[in-house]
Formats: C-alpha cells, structure tokens, sequence
C-alpha cells in the first residue's frame, strides 16, 4: 500500500530553510517562466523574496495588482526601473500580514505619484494586524477588509478569497478558476509547511482544515509565498501539505499505511481524513476490501449515505476473498445507508434478516431500533430494550410520554 509522507518529528512543523545564498531571479513574466500561452500568466510578473522578504506577484491589468508586496524596499525600484508608472499600482492583495509579506505596501507608499493620489486600495482580511491597517488609514489609503468568500478583480481577471487560517489567524489565497492559479501565501509551500505562528494566532487544527478546503479547488499553477513557482503540479503540492499534516495529526514517527492513518484519524474522529486515506490506497489498489470497509465507516459516519451504498456494494463483491469483507458488516452497513436515505422498510429487512441468523447482534438491535422509530413505529421501536437504553437514553421517559399519548390519541380520535 502506497505510504503517507514523512513529516518532522518535533511538534512545531518547519519550513525547510529558505536558501540565502542563492541568486535571486530578476523580475520575470511567468508566461516565459512556465512557458505557457494562458492570459492571466501573461500579465502576471515574479520576484523571487530572498533574505526577509516573501515572493512578489504583479498583475498587470486594470492598472497593477501587486500579491503580497514583501519586505524589500529595492523589489519596487527595479520594476520601475524597467520603465512601468508607479501611478499605476491600483490594488495591494495581502495573504497575511507578516512583516516578510505586507510591509512592502509602505515601500510603495513612499513614491510620490502613489502618495498624492492615495487611491492604492489595500485588501487583507479583517484579523490582520491593527497596527498595519492603522498606518494605512493615516496615509489615506483605502482598505478593504475580507473574510473569504469574496470575488476581487483585476479588471478581466476574476479571483476568489479563500480564507486559509493556521499559518496566521488572517491567512487567505487568491484563487483564479478559470487558469487554475492559486497564490497561496504561506498556506501551500512547495517545500515543507509552515508552522503556525501562535502569537499570530495560527493554529494546527485550522492550517488542516484550510488544506482541506483548498483540496477540493481545482489547482493547476501554484505561486507559494516562498519558493519557486510550480508549473502544472500545484495540485500535487496542495496534496503533499495536506498528506504531511494528516501524518502530524495522528503522531506518526515512522512511513505508515494509509490504512493505519486512516484507523488513527477515525479513533480522532477526522473523519474527512480518514475518507482520503481510503480512497487514497484504493487509487492505488481498487479492491483492497480493508480500505473499503474504512471508506464504508466514514461516509455512514458522515451521513453520505446514497455514496456508502455504492461503496458497500463494491465491497459486498469481494465476500468470500477477504475477512475484512465480512458479509455482516456489509449487510449491517447497507441497512445503516439504507435507513440514512429514509428507505426504512428496506433497511428493517435487513437487519431482521441478521437478526434471524444471530438474535444477539446488540448493533444491529439499535439500528432496528432507529429505523422502526423514524419510521413511526415508535411503540415498536421502544419495545427493542437495547433502543431505550443506549439511543432513548435520558429522553427515554419524554418519548414514552409521546407514545402513550399518540396511543391514546388512536384509540380516541375525537378527544
């Protein structure tokens, strides 16, 4: 079975050193960098950060978009130096407001065509930092604060706010749909991930669930924060981080299966996770029935009961070649989904139908229980002691109350 990514050992997740001694590339249209014929990448210009001072990104457009100005007051001076009009810096998208990322913004502040005319509007989100936001208004700049969600354009480029905390507290990506661009700040790195800076109010959990939400965009084109620029594979990258943090999670020292992730992230109840393991060892291996029943587990769990039926009938046709494929887990399961899509006469033949064949089955009691009960045969449904005691629970005496009442009620219908 395919295994997870090694991650760092220690708790507080590194970022792989940035190479300080390396040449920095001039400014760069990243159409040439990629050598790609797409129209966002041909008015969209790089500089690689270096020392204290994240990656640049300028669009040229309606006027420039600048993507996190960085921290290097000479960034600046040698785009314009290649002969563009500083009075054209329209918009300042900042992903975070690290120093490294958004200081730039003053930089640009101090070049007379963008002071006097003090139109430079500047978005961040709103848990930016108060300090930055203040030194703007008193310059007399706009700021525009989001929350994620938003649409910001260039002028014929459209890109959506994802908001991405974990990192920081502020952390958003600007994502392009149509070119499958995401300029991911420091959320995705193409060379490790960054640990969440906790007086920034980053956190792990939230960096996990902000990998998870850029999982499901569809990323061709990666512009990290740091690092070079990925070509085709950004989704790949956005994989590799979330893969990384999956395998932080669950405390992993050592290469692990995706099997065994998937039972850690579950005992945890990251049930999300656990679903990506499943389906991750199934790319690899389509009929392993251990990943199935995991993935059968999950998407009950999760209440994706129309997918559990698909899967529990791929794994119904490996009875009698696996043990993971037990024909009880899969009769079980299907009358679990079955009662979860509101098809409860379906689903009360099945677990009868296993409770024939071993009347002790205490789950299986339980689950009649519930499917007998929404199904209004309340009366019924109390009647299966393990239903009252485990499921009724504390409510037990309220909806015996309602029962006896709808009993009343049927046999004097005109009170």
């Amino acid at each position: 079975m395919h295994p997870m990514p090694q991650i760092p050992k220690d708790d507080n997740l590194k970022c792989t050193p940035y190479d300080l001694e390396k040449p920095t590339q001039a400014w760069t249209r990243l159409s040439e960098l990629f050598e790609l014929e797409d129209p966002l990448l041909e008015r969209t210009f790089f500089l690689e950060g270096y020392d204290f001072s994240s990656n640049v990104y300028v669009v040229e457009d309606d006027g420039f978009t600048i993507i996190d100005p960085g921290n290097d007051y000479t960034a600046f001076l040698q785009f314009f130096d290649l002969g563009f009009d500083p009075a054209q810096a329209k918009r300042v998208w900042v992903t975070h407001g690290h120093f490294d990322h958004a200081m730039g913004v003053l930089e640009l502040a101090k070049y007379k065509a963008i002071r006097e005319k003090a139109a430079m509007e500047v978005v961040m989100h709103e848990a930016g930092p108060e300090e930055l936001k203040k030194n703007l208004e008193e310059l007399g700049f706009p700021v525009r604060l989001v929350r994620g969600g938003e649409t910001l354009s260039t002028g014929r480029f459209q890109l959506e706010v994802i908001y991405t905390p974990g990192h920081t507290a502020d952390g958003v990506c600007f994502f392009h749909r149509d070119s499958g661009v995401l300029f991911s700040g420091d959320a995705v790195l193409p060379h490790g991930l960054s640990a969440p800076d906790k007086h920034g109010g980053g956190r792990l959990d939230h960096l996990l669930f902000a990998l998870r939400e850029l999982l499901e965009l569809p990323v061709t084109h990666l512009l990290p924060g740091h690092g070079w620029p990925v070509k085709d594979l950004g989704k790949r990258v956005v994989e590799a981080s979330y893969e990384e943090m999956i395998k932080h999670m669950i405390g992993a020292e050592a290469e692990v299966s995706c099997e065994v992730a998937a039972r850690h992230l579950i005992g945890k109840g990251l049930l999300v996770e656990a679903l990506y393991c499943a389906d991750k060892a199934l790319r690899f291996q389509p009929g392993d029935a251990r990943a199935l029943r995991i993935k059968v587990m999950c998407l009950n769990d999760m209440g994706r009961f129309e997918e559990s039926l698909v899967a529990v009938s791929e794994l119904e046709a490996l009875v009698g070649t696996s043990e993971d494929a037990d024909p009880v887990f899969v009769k079980t399961a299907r009358g679990y989904a079955l009662m979860g899509v509101g098809r409860y006469a379906e689903a009360l033949d099945h677990f009868d139908a296993l409770l024939q064949e071993n009347p002790e089955l205490k789950d299986v009691q339980m689950y009649k229980g519930m499917a007998l009960y929404l199904s209004g045969r309340q009366e019924e449904a109390l009647d299966i002691e393990v239903f009252q005691e485990e499921f009724v629970g504390r409510f037990k005496e309220e909806f015996l109350k309602k029962a006896e009442a709808r009993k009343e009620s049927a046999q004097n219908p005109s009170r």
